[in-house]
């Protein structure tokens, strides 16, 4: 055991080759055909997903029972732990004691239980890979990332409407010119780049074959029913991410670029970010977390977004308070704000279907929901631990196979109680201009946002004077 607990420890990116080509999703795609033409696939898509996750957990119970036993190693100490995947040269281990996971080159194990996965390899593997490696990283937290504009190509296809770039393929049904949809490409393709270079074993692109292109259709508003409003949204249904034009672009078709003095606009920029993200990690939903895990990290990947492809993620407070600001009160200074919501036992309880039902109400609580799932993703992402480390023991657990509330409480919790987490983010966020109190229902009350008017004043004196050129550049 002593052996192992250090291999946990020192556990590397060793299944980065493949840890696409045979996942949970492979397994669990079969299965679920048949319950979803029962059920009508598209008829209820909350539905359909409750299955999925129910589907799912009993696939991988199975799994864990056929593979959990105790491992001799060749020094004749043994571990009991649950067997993950394999290649020729490692194994990958749960211990259910800890609940940690590790690598364990195939040397060190006893003659028979190296044979014993080297059988399951060959009858059960794919591409030399048996079982679901979960990507094991231990990388710092990266202070920024980003992607020069001139390694994005985009071509377009023949006289159409259909562009291609390295992994999307695009329709551009309003005829944006080109400059401007290079910049949306941009957008769009930084974004697996930068979940990646996060220390967290997210499922990105799971289940889907890397030479598929994803699907990005921009389209007007009024064109698409679903669309309402919304700067966008991706259908988990189809996997398509629809973009609206009408809510990102000038009359004259160019791209409203990130301006000081257009921020009605530019914050509809984080929604291309938000629902690529959603594209790119939709195995999550699979996964049975709750609805705050997918929607928080999809904001976090937002509020990061310094500007196009460019992400900063060194003092995220100041990004996550203007992001939530911003979706309320555009280009505000705002001295202090209350923020009445939803208890944090209900929120990470929150499965998608309860969501999705108050999403669609579009109301203030509808948004407030994303608000606090973002501040609660930004604790457990850098004030919990500056690098994360709680919540990607949590996030291994769950793609191991380990019960979300399991999970949650072992590595999340940690022993403490809901409340208590309550308080630490009270503490945390009221000398940073957030009020936090928790009730039984989200809300934004009177009195609720106090702005600040002298840095207002000052803020309209700059714009002026950048406006007439008065005082600039003069003695």
């Amino acid at each position: 055991m002593k052996r192992f607990a250090c291999l946990l420890a020192l556990a590397t990116l060793g299944y980065s080759s493949y840890h696409y080509r045979q996942t949970i999703l492979t397994t669990v795609r079969p299965h679920v055909e048949p319950i979803l033409a029962k059920v009508g696939a598209g008829r209820d898509w909350n539905r359909d997903v409750a299955f999925l996750f129910q589907k799912r957990e009993e696939l991988v119970a199975k799994e864990v029972e056929a593979e959990s036993r105790s491992w001799t190693f060749s020094d004749g100490s043994r571990m009991d732990a649950v067997l993950l995947s394999a290649d020729m040269k490692r194994a990958q281990f749960r211990v259910p004691s800890s609940q940690g996971v590790g690598e364990v080159p195939l040397d060190l194990l006893s003659d028979s239980d190296r044979g014993r996965i080297r059988h399951w390899i060959e009858t059960e593997g794919k591409d030399g890979v048996a079982g679901f490696p979960v990507p094991l990283k231990t990388h710092r937290w990266p202070d920024q990332w980003r992607v020069s504009s001139d390694k994005v190509p985009l071509t377009r296809v023949g006289e159409t409407s259909e562009w291609r770039s390295v992994h999307f393929d695009i329709t551009n049904r309003v005829g944006i010119r080109q400059e401007a949809l290079e910049s949306i490409t941009l957008i769009c393709e930084a974004v697996d780049g930068a979940l990646s270079a996060l220390p967290l074993p997210l499922p990105v692109n799971w289940g889907r074959d890397p030479a598929q292109r994803r699907k990005i259709v921009i389209e007007r508003g009024e064109e698409n029913p679903e669309m309402g409003t919304s700067a966008g949204y991706w259908d988990g249904r189809t996997g398509i991410v629809h973009i609206n034009a009408d809510a990102l672009l000038e009359p004259d078709l160019q791209l409203v670029v990130f301006e000081f003095d257009k921020p009605e606009k530019v914050q509809k920029y984080d929604v291309i970010v938000h629902e690529v993200t959603h594209q790119s990690t939709s195995a999550l939903m699979y996964l049975g977390v709750p609805a705050w895990v997918s929607e928080g990290l999809a904001e976090y990947m937002a509020a990061t977004q310094f500007a196009p492809a460019y992400y900063e993620f060194e003092n995220t407070h100041v990004s996550v308070r203007h992001h939530v600001n911003k979706r309320l009160l555009g280009d505000r200074i705002v001295k202090d704000r209350r923020m009445n919501v939803a208890r944090l036992e209900k929120l990470m309880n929150r499965d998608i279907v309860e969501w999705n039902s108050y999403a669609a109400n579009r109301d203030v609580m509808s948004f407030l929901q994303y608000n606090e799932s973002l501040i609660l993703m930004d604790y457990f992402l850098h004030r919990d631990h500056p690098d994360g480390v709680h919540f990607r023991r949590y996030l291994e657990c769950v793609l191991s196979g380990v019960p979300e509330p399991e999970a949650r409480s072992l590595h999340l919790l940690r022993g403490r109680s809901y409340a208590d987490l309550e308080r630490k983010l009270y503490e945390l966020w009221k000398p940073l201009g957030f009020t936090f109190q928790f009730r039984e229902r989200s809300d934004l009350l009177a009195g609720d946002v106090e702005i600040d008017w002298g840095a207002e004043d000052v803020k309209r004196t700059i714009a002026t004077q950048r406006a007439t050129g008065a005082g600039l550049g003069k003695e």
